[in-house]
């Protein structure tokens, strides 16, 4: 065997190794797709979708701009976000995503249980009561001063 056919099986063999990586990678999970795989999914998606709820092609571009925008914001990283089939390499739904029909707006809602409220991590309306009375008697006192 010389040289140069060793080189060329060398080569062989290097290519038939990335062919394999590369369509192991396609089969990854969602959150292991690159980003311009999951615009092509969610694109597909968007297709999907806008026939299964008989929507108007107007629609579904608001709905791919959508995703484009929440992909490009970091919304739909997690494997949560996704409902992913890897062996078929679709998406089989967007648990958190809502069409509103008056406004023909697409939402994401929030589906986190775990997530507290803002407003339990502010001070108690207590401290404003003892603000506003404060207030309230250097007016009453500055009223009776005028008085007398």
């Amino acid at each position: 065997m010389s040289l140069n056919e060793q080189h060329n099986m060398d080569a062989n063999d290097i290519d038939q190794l990335l062919e394999k990586e590369k369509q192991r990678n396609k089969a990854d999970v969602w959150i292991k797709l690159d980003k311009t795989m999951r615009r092509q999914k969610l694109h597909e998606y968007a297709e999907k979708y806008g026939e299964e709820h008989n929507m108007s092609s107007k629609d579904i571009k608001l709905l791919i701009t959508f995703f484009n925008n929440c992909l490009d914001k970091n919304k739909l990283n997690k494997a949560k976000d996704v409902n992913y089939n890897k062996e078929d390499r679709v998406i089989i739904s967007i648990p958190a995503l809502h069409f509103n029909q008056v406004t023909k707006n697409f939402t994401l809602k929030i589906m986190d249980n775990k997530r507290v409220s803002t407003l339990k991590s502010l001070t108690p309306k207590k401290h404003l009561d003892i603000v506003e009375k404060t207030k309230e008697e250097s007016t009453s006192k500055s009223e009776k001063e005028k008085v007398d």
